[in-house]
C-alpha cells in the first residue's frame, strides 16, 4: 500500500518502530495525560506495596518527561536512587533542574544494562503501548525482570481501551491496522500483560482497571481526555498516512476530518471513557 502524501509537522525518532512523536508537542500532551490520569487516581501514585528507604534504587522505564519518577521523589520521604530511561533523550528535563538523587539515560527496555541484574526494589513503565511491537514486549518484560531485586516489584499502566460511538470506533479500527502492520499490541497489550508478567517469574500479579471520560459532557476532566486523545490521534497521523490510510481514509484532509467528527461525537456521547489498566507484580526471593 502507497504512502499518502501529506505535511509532516511532527518530530519522530529515525530508525525506531515508535509511532508517536518526539517533540514539545507530544511533551505537553504527555504531561496532560499525568495529570488527568493522576487526578483519576485520587493522587496516588504508588500501587506496588513497597517503602522506599536510602539505599534502594527506583528505575522508570519509557520515563519520556520524567514526571512520574519527579511525582514519586516529591512523595517519598527517603532519598533513593532514581534512574529514568527512554530511547531518546528530547523529551527528558534538564539536569540542572534535578536533584542529585535523579538521573536520565538514554536505553532501550528490550536491553538494559548488564550491571543492573536484581538491582532495582522498584520497576515501574507506562504507556508503551506505541512503542513495542508484540515480539519486544515478551522481551522487555523479562529484562524488567532482571533488573528487579529479589522480593522488589514492578508496576506498569497501560490504555485498554476507547468507547464513545461510531465514529472513534471508526478511529479504533484504523488503529488496530496501524497496530497490525507495525506488529504491535493496541487492541490486547491490556490483556496479556499477566500472563507476560507471570512467564518472566512474577508473583503476586495484581491489576486494577480505571475510567478517564471523553468529551465536554464531563467537564474538566472529560474535556483533558479529549484534549488528550485527539492530541494522541494528531500524532498517530504521520504512521497511518505513510502506511496508505489502511482502507480507512484516503487523504489528510480526511484523516483531519474524521478528527473532527471525533470531537463531536465525544462531546454529545455522555459515556464516552478510555479505560486504563494498572498492574503490579513481585519478583519472589530464590528460597520461594
Amino acid at each position: 500500500m502507497s504512502g499518502i502524501e501529506h505535511v509532516v509537522k511532527r518530530d519522530y525518532i529515525e530508525g525506531s518502530v515508535y509511532a508517536l512523536p518526539h517533540d514539545q508537542g507530544e511533551h505537553a500532551r504527555l504531561l496532560l495525560q499525568h495529570n488527568l490520569i493522576l487526578r483519576t487516581l485520587n493522587h496516588k501514585i504508588l500501587y506496588a506495596p513497597v517503602e522506599l528507604q536510602d539505599d534502594d534504587w527506583v528505575l522508570d522505564s519509557g520515563t519520556g518527561t520524567g514526571i512520574w519518577l519527579e511525582d514519586l521523589a516529591k512523595v517519598t520521604s527517603t532519598k533513593p536512587k532514581y534512574i529514568g530511561i527512554d530511547i531518546g533523550s528530547n523529551l527528558f528535563p534538564r539536569a540542572s533542574t534535578l536533584p542529585e538523587n535523579i538521573s536520565f539515560e538514554t536505553h532501550s527496555v528490550v536491553n538494559l544494562p548488564k550491571e543492573w541484574t536484581n538491582k532495582f526494589t522498584l520497576v515501574h513503565q507506562r504507556h508503551l503501548i506505541a512503542a513495542l511491537r508484540r515480539h519486544e514486549w515478551e522481551s522487555a518484560v523479562r529484562e524488567l525482570y532482571r533488573v528487579v531485586k529479589p522480593g522488589g516489584w514492578i508496576q506498569m499502566f497501560e490504555m485498554r481501551i476507547w468507547t464513545s460511538g461510531p465514529v472513534l470506533a471508526k478511529h479504533r479500527d484504523l488503529l488496530s491496522k496501524l497496530s497490525d502492520d507495525l506488529g504491535m499490541m493496541f487492541s490486547d497489550i491490556a490483556i496479556k500483560l499477566p500472563d507476560f508478567l507471570k512467564q518472566s517469574g512474577f508473583v503476586d500479579i495484581h491489576k486494577d482497571t480505571f475510567g478517564t471520560p471523553l468529551g465536554a459532557w464531563a467537564n474538566r476532566d472529560g474535556i483533558d481526555g479529549k484534549e488528550n486523545l485527539l492530541s494522541l490521534f494528531q500524532a498517530f497521523k504521520t504512521p497511518i498516512l505513510t502506511g496508505g490510510g489502511y482502507g480507512v481514509v484516503g487523504s489528510e484532509a480526511e484523516y483531519d476530518e474524521l478528527l473532527e467528527e471525533i470531537e463531536k461525537e465525544v462531546d454529545m456521547t455522555p459515556g464516552s471513557t478510555t479505560l486504563w489498566t494498572m498492574f503490579w507484580a513481585r519478583k519472589p526471593f530464590a528460597n520461594e
